[in-house]
């Protein structure tokens, strides 16, 4: 449908836009960190469907963790803050397990998380708790640590929504895997004593070392995004966000077709996208999207052009000056829209033209 401004359409991707802010108000509220309360506790969920259960399992199992007692092959994850009164409480109750359950501590948050994340033992655990942990001496990866088991947190708040809705995490949680499946309890057991019969034998985890060590070693090489402001999801089936670019990282979300979220960066030439749904100084969340993440670094510069520009034949303009960028629309030959500007980019000549009243512009191959 054409309008007197020139040809331009009404701005589809303007509806796109405001359609956004209300999931991500949701998204915030969600996925947000949540402080312990004590009407969480107490909780327990037992998931039993294989996939399910190994997938939350792995979550927990690439966590930075400090080990805590011999029996590495009955692993016990604790996801826990150093300054929470209920997880030293656990730490204290737990020295009579050392030999029968390890315990692998998930620190989240608190002011000496990094210092056990840095270290990774069950010194750091206790000395944490009592605020005399020893510095790290990477306090940069040591942060990043912290903020992985953060996301890897949000990883298993998104993963048990069918199970619990209540958008609240209690410290300590406990996560193992028993004969039946795979466990999550929600604050301190009722009956330590009867936890180490009911942790599975796992051998094949006994050395066991944390995908996050890598993942975190070094950081995350940001790009600026040229092009892309925004990230919009175009496939029909929900895309699955991680906690870090990696596909073998924890799932921390998913985002159904035709939603927009911040960019924050590409994550060099991986086809890795960095968002930021809370905010540019808030946790990133990374998407895998090749196509758009090229487009975003694509290296163009448009030559102002005015006039008219008249569709030749039936003709795609397409959201970048390239034969792979999505398709905004197919236009009829002879519909005519404001010329703004000119490309040449790969031996090609592409025309900007003003394809929405909202000013979206969009290129078509000369």
């Amino acid at each position: 449908m054409q309008t007197k401004d020139g040809g331009a359409k009404p701005g589809a991707v303007r509806q796109r836009v405001h359609a956004t802010w209300p999931w991500l108000a949701w998204l915030a509220v969600l996925l947000a960190p949540l402080h312990a309360h004590a009407l969480d506790r107490g909780k327990q969920v037992l998931l039993t469907r294989d996939a399910q259960a190994t997938s939350l399992l792995a979550a927990v199992e690439d966590a930075v963790w400090a080990a805590d007692g011999q029996a590495a092959d009955r692993p016990v994850y604790v996801v826990y803050s150093t300054e929470c009164s209920w997880s030293k409480r656990l730490y204290d109750e737990t020295r009579a397990l050392a030999g029968k359950v390890q315990l692998r501590w998930i620190p989240v948050a608190g002011r000496q998380a990094g210092e056990v994340a840095a270290h990774r033992d069950a010194a750091s655990v206790g000395d944490a708790f009592a605020g005399r942990a020893a510095r790290a001496q990477d306090a940069a990866s040591a942060r990043r640590a912290v903020e992985f088991n953060a996301a890897t947190m949000d990883s298993i708040t998104y993963q048990l929504r069918p199970h619990d809705n209540s958008r609240t995490f209690a410290f300590p949680t406990l996560v193992y895997r028993t004969a039946q499946g795979v466990k999550v309890v929600a604050g301190n057991p009722r009956n330590l004593a009867a936890l180490p019969a009911e942790v599975l034998r796992e051998p094949a985890k006994a050395g066991l070392v944390p995908l996050g060590v890598e993942l975190t070693r070094q950081p995350v090489p940001i790009v600026r995004s040229r092009n892309l402001p925004k990230w919009s999801h175009r496939q029909a089936t929900p895309v699955v966000f991680r906690v870090a670019p990696s596909p073998r990282a924890a799932p921390i979300d998913d985002l159904e077709k035709d939603f927009l979220l911040p960019v924050s960066g590409i994550v060099g030439d991986s086809g890795w996208i960095e968002v930021a749904p809370w905010g540019a100084d808030k946790r990133k969340t990374y998407v895998h999207d090749p196509l758009m993440a090229r487009m975003a670094l694509l290296d163009f510069r448009v030559r102002p052009q005015g006039g008219q520009w008249q569709a030749p034949r039936a003709i795609e303009v397409r959201e970048f000056p390239d034969a792979e960028a999505p398709v905004l629309e197919t236009l009829r030959a002879g519909e005519r829209y404001r010329r703004s500007g000119e490309v040449e980019i790969g031996g090609r000549v592409w025309d900007q033209i003003v394809l929405y009243v909202d000013g979206t512009v969009g290129y078509t191959l000369r």
